[in-house]
Order: C-alpha cells, then sequence, then structure tokens
C-alpha cells in the first residue's frame, strides 16, 4: 500500500501539476522540495516522476552525472535528489547558468533539499533559485486530521482515543507516523471492532524500530550512540548528564554530535540549556531498542562519579527511588512537564524488571500531570492503563497506596463504577459492608465513591473513623478527607445552617494546614469552599471569592475536568449576582476545553449546559438534561430547564415535569438540601425518596442509579450494547455491568421484561424511576405557580 507525502496537502499538489502544465506549454520551471529527513521528499520525487512519465516527459537523473539538456524541444524532468549533499561546484555553476534559458523551453527541475543542512556553495545556488522565481515546496509535519486519515486508511479502520493518542507521539512526523500505523496492522498488535481500531499491545513495532534505525544511520554512528544514551535519561536531559556516561568523548566533540541532532531535527535545544526529543516515537522506540541491561549500566552511570558502569543484575532500587523523589517533587511544584518526563523514565526503569506497582505509580503521576494540564482524556487513558497493569489479589502496603492512587485518579475523571472495581479487585474495598476501610488513605477514595454515588452521610461517618490513625503517606490526602465531610454537611446536613457553618470553618482550617505541608492535585477543596460560601453568604459574596482567591477554578482546566455541574453553577451564581462578564468567561473557558478535548463526554456536556443557561436556549439545557452522566448536574439542568420554560409561560405542567426530575434526581445524587428546596419553592409533594440514602430500598426494588436509569432508557428503545456504549460514551463493558445491575434491581433476566417493567406509551427520554411491580407516578400540579 502506498502512501502519499503529500497527504493533506492537496494545494502543493495544485502547484506541482500547474507547473507541468505550463513546462507544456514552453514556460520551463523549477521545483525545490525542502523538508527535514524522513518528511517524505524522496518519496514525493517518485511520485512526480510517476506523473511525468504519466505526461511522457524524459526522465533525467542529474545525481548521478547526467547534466539537463539545453537544446531539446523535448519535455524533460530533470531530477536531483539531495541538493544539500551537491559539492560538484561544476554542476552547480552549469545549473546556475542554464536558468536564463529555462523559462522558454519544456524543461522542468525537480530538487529536493534539507534543511539548514548546506554548504555555502548549494546556499548560493538555493539563492538564484528564489531569484529566479522557483516553485519551492516545504514538507512540514503532517496535522492531526491527516495523522488520523493515515491511520485509517493503513489500519482500515478508525483509530479510538488510546490508539490516537499514541499517533500523536509521533509529532506529525510523516515516515515514523506511516511506520507506525503500518508496523501495529503487519504485528498484529491492533484490534478492529466494528470499523474502530484499538491496541492490544505497548510493544513497539518491528517496522517502527527498523525505520528508526535506518533515519538514524544517516547521522553517523557517533550520533547513533549519543542519541541511544540520551534516550535512557529520559525526554529531557542536559550536555552534563550526557558527558558524565561518555566520559571518553571529548566535551566539544559531544556538544558538536548533540548540534548535529538538533539539525537534523531529531532534538530540541530550549532556553534553560536542557535537550529534548523532537518527537515521543523515537524516544520510546530507542529506549525500547535499548537491552534492559545495558539501559541499567547507563543509569548506574549517570547517577554520579565513581559508581561502576559494568556490573550486571537487575536495576538498582535506589535508581527508581530517585526518579520517583524527582516526580513528585516536580509535581509539587507544579511542574508538570518536569514531573511527566521523570515519571516516564520511572515507567521505563520499572518495565525492565516487570514491577508493576512501580509502573502503576509512574502512570498515576502522568495521568495528573495530564488532568492538571487539561487534558482529560489522556489522563483517563493513562489511569486505566495503570488498572489494567495492577494485578488482582491483596498486595502489600505500598502497592496498596498504588492501587488507591489509581482508582482516586478514576474517581476523579467521572469513572467511580471503574475505581470501585479496581479496588475490589485489589481486594482493598468491599463495599456495601458498613465497616469503614482502615487507613486515612483508602477510606478517603472509598468515602469519594460514596459520595459520588450520593451516600453521604456514610462517606462521612468513614472519615470521621479513619481521622482517628494518621499515618503519615496519608497526609496528601487529608485536605480531601476534610472536604468529603464538609460536602455531606452541604448535600444532607441540617437545613437551620448550623453544620454548614462548622463545614465552612472545617475547610477553612484543612486549607490553612494544607498550605505548609502538601499540595492537593484537585479542585474539590476550594470548589466545596466556594459552594458553601455561596450558600452561607450568597451568590455576590461567592463572586468576590472568586476574584479574591479562587481565580484559578474559572480560568484553569482542573474544576471543569472533575466537576461537569460547576460551569453551570459558576454561571447560575455569576448571573445571580449581576456579573455576565464572569458567566461569559466561564462558558469561554469550558468551550475551549470541550473543544480541545472532544473525546471526553463529560466536558462536551458541561459546555453545552453552561453555554445554554447563559443564552436561555431550551434545546441545550434539554439535550444536557439528558447527557448529564453525573445525577447532581442532570438535576440541574432539569431545574435550569424548568425555570426558562416556566419563564416564558408556555405550559406549567411541562416546568412541574421538569422539576419533578430534578428532585428525583438531586435526591439521587444525595442532594437533599437541594432537593428540599426545589420541592417548597415549586410545591412539589414529598416523596418516598427524600429519606437519607442509606433507607432507600434494597434490591430488587432499589431505585436505578442516573447512570443506569440512562442505560436502560435507551435499552427499551431497542438499541444494542455497543450503541448504547457509543451513545453515552462509555465502554460496552461498562453498559454490560450497568445492565446487569438493573436486571438484578429489576429481578428480570432479559430486554423483553425490562421492557414490560415501562408504562406502554412513555417516551423514553422522560422515564422516571420505575420499581418492580409499580408504574411512574404522575406529577401533581404545583398549587400555585412559582415566582
Amino acid at each position: 500500500m502506498s502512501h502519499s507525502p503529500l497527504r493533506g496537502r492537496s494545494p502543493e499538489m495544485s502547484l506541482i501539476l500547474q507547473t507541468f502544465a505550463e513546462a507544456e506549454s514552453n514556460r520551463g520551471g523549477v521545483i525545490l522540495i525542502s523538508g527535514e529527513e524522513g518528511f517524505g521528499k524522496t518519496r514525493l520525487v517518485h511520485e512526480v516522476s510517476r506523473i511525468a512519465e504519466e505526461r511522457e516527459f524524459t526522465l533525467v537523473r542529474a545525481d548521478d552525472g547526467t547534466l539537463p539538456p539545453r537544446a531539446d524541444d523535448r519535455p524533460t524532468l530533470t531530477v536531483l535528489d539531495d541538493l544539500h549533499t551537491q559539492t560538484d561546484q561544476a554542476l552547480l555553476r552549469r545549473l546556475t547558468a542554464d536558468l536564463a534559458s529555462l523559462r522558454h523551453c519544456p524543461h522542468l527541475w525537480l530538487l529536493t533539499l534539507r534543511d539548514q543542512a548546506y554548504g555555502l556553495d548549494v546556499h548560493r545556488f538555493v539563492r538564484a533559485l528564489d531569484d529566479w522565481g522557483c516553485t519551492r515546496l516545504t514538507l512540514g509535519r503532517l496535522s492531526p486530521d491527516s495523522v488520523q486519515e493515515l491511520f485509517t486508511d493503513i489500519l482500515g479502520a478508525v483509530p479510538d482515543a488510546g490508539l490516537t493518542a499514541l499517533a500523536d507521539e509521533a509529532g506529525g512526523h510523516p515516515l515514523l507516523a506511516t511506520a507506525l500505523a503500518t508496523g501495529l496492522r503487519e504485528d498484529g498488535l491492533v484490534r478492529v471492532v466494528s470499523r474502530q481500531a484499538a491496541l492490544t499491545s505497548t510493544v513497539v513495532p518491528t517496522r517502527l524500530r527498523s525505520t528508526v534505525n535506518c533515519l538514524l544511520s544517516e547521522q553517523g554512528e557517533q550520533v547513533q550512540d549519543v542519541l541511544r544514551t540520551a534516550a535512557v535519561l529520559g525526554p529531557e536531559f542536559c550536555l552534563g548528564e550526557l558527558s558524565a556516561i561518555l566520559v571518553d568523548l571529548p566535551a566539544v566533540a559531544l556538544a558538536a554530535l548533540v548540534q548535529r541532532a538538533v539539525d537534523a531535527g531529531l532534538l530540541d535545544c530550549h532556553d534553560n540549556g536542557r535537550l529534548t526529543f523532537r518527537n515521543e516515537l523515537l524516544h520510546r522506540t530507542l529506549v525500547d531498542s535499548t537491552a534492559p541491561s545495558v539501559r541499567q549500566v547507563l543509569l548506574d552511570a549517570a547517577s554520579g562519579p565513581g559508581t561502576p558502569a559494568a556490573v550486571p543484575g537487575p536495576p538498582r532500587e535506589e535508581s527508581a527511588a530517585i526518579l520517583s523523589a524527582r516526580a513528585i517533587s516536580y509535581l509539587d511544584e507544579g511542574r508538570t512537564e518536569e514531573a511527566r518526563e521523570a515519571a516516564t523514565a520511572l515507567f521505563h526503569n520499572r518495565a525492565a524488571v516487570e514491577d508493576a506497582s512501580g509502573q502503576g505509580f509512574a502512570l498515576v503521576v502522568r495521568s495528573t500531570c495530564a488532568r492538571l494540564d487539561g487534558q482529560p482524556t489522556e489522563a483517563l487513558r493513562l489511569s486505566r492503563e495503570a488498572a489494567a497493569i495492577i494485578p488482582p489479589g491483596k498486595s502489600d502496603f505500598l502497592d496498596e497506596l498504588v492501587t488507591i492512587g489509581v482508582a482516586l485518579e478514576l474517581s476523579l475523571l467521572g469513572e467511580p463504577d471503574e475505581a470501585e472495581r479496581l479496588l475490589r479487585k485489589a481486594h482493598c474495598w468491599t463495599y456495601p459492608d458498613d465497616t469503614p476501610p482502615s487507613g486515612l488513605a483508602l477510606a478517603t477514595v472509598a468515602a469519594r465513591l460514596l459520595s459520588l454515588k450520593g451516600d453521604h452521610q456514610r462517606a462521612d461517618r468513614w472519615i470521621e473513623s479513619a481521622m482517628g490513625v494518621l499515618r503519615k503517606p496519608d497526609g496528601a490526602l487529608l485536605p480531601l478527607a476534610t472536604t468529603i465531610q464538609a460536602l455531606a454537611a452541604l448535600r444532607g446536613g441540617d437545613l437551620r445552617g448550623g453544620d454548614l457553618c462548622d463545614a465552612e470553618i472545617l475547610m477553612a482550617r484543612r486549607q490553612d494546614e494544607s498550605l505548609s505541608s502538601h499540595r492537593v492535585f484537585s479542585a474539590q477543596p476550594e470548589w466545596v469552599a466556594l459552594q458553601i460560601a455561596a450558600e452561607r453568604h450568597g451568590a455576590p459574596w461567592a463572586v468576590e471569592l472568586l476574584g479574591r482567591r479562587y481565580a484559578d477554578l474559572v480560568t484553569g482546566p482542573l474544576l471543569f475536568t472533575e466537576e461537569p455541574g460547576a460551569a453551570p453553577w459558576l454561571v447560575r451564581t455569576a448571573l445571580a449576582a449581576h456579573a455576565p462578564r464572569l458567566a461569559e468567561q466561564v462558558v469561554c473557558t469550558v468551550r475551549n476545553l470541550a473543544r480541545d478535548n472532544a473525546d471526553y463526554a463529560p466536558l462536551s456536556v458541561s459546555a453545552l449546559h453552561a453555554a445554554g443557561l447563559l443564552h436561555h436556549d431550551e434545546g441545550a439545557l434539554t439535550r444536557a438534561r439528558r447527557e448529564h452522566r453525573c445525577p447532581w448536574a442532570a438535576a440541574g439542568a432539569a431545574e435550569d430547564l424548568g425555570i426558562l420554560l416556566l419563564g416564558r409561560g408556555t405550559g406549567e405542567g411541562t416546568a412541574v415535569r421538569q422539576f419533578t426530575a430534578a428532585r428525583r434526581l438531586y435526591e439521587e445524587a444525595g442532594a437533599l438540601r437541594d432537593a428540599s428546596r426545589i420541592a417548597a419553592r415549586f410545591n412539589l409533594p414529598t416523596t418516598r425518596a427524600s429519606a437519607p440514602p442509606e433507607s432507600r430500598p434494597v434490591v430488587p426494588e432499589q431505585e436505578l442509579t442516573h447512570s443506569e436509569r440512562a442505560v436502560a432508557e435507551l435499552v427499551v428503545l431497542g438499541m444494542t450494547n455497543r450503541q448504547v456504549a457509543g451513545k453515552l460514551h462509555l465502554s460496552s463493558y461498562t453498559v454490560n455491568y450497568h445492565l446487569r445491575n438493573i436486571f438484578r434491581k429489576f429481578g428480570i433476566k432479559s430486554r423483553v421484561e425490562l421492557a414490560r417493567c415501562y408504562q406502554d406509551g412513555t417516551s423514553a427520554t422522560e422515564l422516571p424511576v420505575v420499581r418492580v411491580g409499580s408504574r411512574p407516578e404522575p406529577a401533581s400540579r404545583p398549587s400555585a405557580r412559582p415566582a
């Protein structure tokens, strides 16, 4: 299969064809193609030569000593590949002299040139070509869309998010991207299901290794040795670190070799003196193709003078410890790029000895970096990769901490079910047993999962029980633990406000304590504190706090990534405080995040909801109400839609149905304060679900969760698991998991029985909570229209 270097570059091909047409009309021309090594210059020469043969041009190869004809009326294409290597001054002088007569004959010249890699004679010739008016084409990197098209063409299927992320590591390099896609297909490292390709292994394909070897072979053996050594040091390094390993190479010679790699586009040099690989895929391939024993010898040599450099054996623990400490230190300082690079080096270090916990820890750090940088899709991919690495069964204390860290990341990325399955797999937690987990770290993560399920009271008790014994590794989660307690007071505490006052004091104290000890890699503490402030002192005070203390919540990505209901809440609060510019800023920020993370559904729905609220868009609010996976966020969308409908006077009954749905969703989220508020405001009847979550009926009459109800609504419409997964942006495995729970709660065994549980003729998009043996209750009209 042939893959053109002009993929995604149709304007360049149009210029080439236009130049051919002019040559056929006796107006000769010059096509000068420039670009970095591996960007497809030689392949493009073959493609243009094929076009010349089809148009019956005579082909002349000037690079093998044949000179182009001077007095020939036949259409001719003269090719000079790799002009930057030319040292034949006579040939260059002859070509320069022939430029004057080229405009009046059917002759074309096709020349290729590597950027910034030629001497003075070639430079003068290129300047003469530019002055003459040659057609100059620069082959740059492929755009993400072009890379996606390339992979789809080679694999015969659209790459999924994980495969797309791997393709992005090629940095748009045409040769590397093509070698990666072709190698994955040849080695059987991808699985195609329903026209979507997914990775089955992280092994570097054989073709990619060969391509990288060929790419480096042109640079010479010494440059290759320098690059392979540098790769072991991590994606970023400095000359001093290289010099400590390559002690037999003079510093001046080493600098010259590094400069050659920079000129070839293989390395980048930054203002701080650090060097990085231009393509992460190149770095990954070099590391993977270096034997583990060789990697360790190099790492030992880099650890300091006097270290034996030829000691065989597995990687030393102190090497991993240093990398781990470096990653955490960078993360604490907010230097995510450096933390990511240290974690990547740690991952490869631990992979050499098949240390699953070490690899899992490295992936958690990288996931946290991606989340902090506003890349939730990448963060979720890394967290899932870490979860897959962790082996089943009980493990030791350090392994458990890694498992807890992965579960926390999954919960912060909106996947509590996956987090719970991971904790169960590692025998860390056996919910719904009411026995609190031992240790604050596990109790905090387990309590957060309970909180996300609406069981705030139990979450509060578990945190309170674990607070009695604090171990040093637990301290980093202390702010998050107290945040969960404060959220329990906010969502389900005493409506008279006593609990909120206690929660507000607790949050302020814990935030002051955390400033001097641990950085919290989550927006939860500030987010809950802001909500408490709004509840206690009103929207204007909350808006003032946003500008004075919590500005990062609006300008940064963290809150919107973790909380799909945050952006609409901020818009609602800003409008209530008569701060429309703040509302517009929130919408703009979350829209940009959603655009940059198109595969992360919670952000897209959040942006839709926030914009619908700001612009009074009924359609947007309806979609948000339907597509939110978070019950609390969905409840907010239903309430916003009801208020909009009521204000337009389009039908009190329709608005009341939305308020009833909002109250039910608030109850499911354990937000009893919100449920009572909306019931009182719109005179809605109380329901059995208004009791605390713990008093809810158990199976088989237990209420469906918001996610389970969303799955059920689509299943009763006749959708397959795969169709439901695509609609809700879930995996088929997760849909199957929800469906099993639905069947268990209803006490049924088939989709047909599930359909019978719903009232005939009811719209699937308006289906309320359904219990076995009961029908949906009709909404009651309020006694008076709410103001």
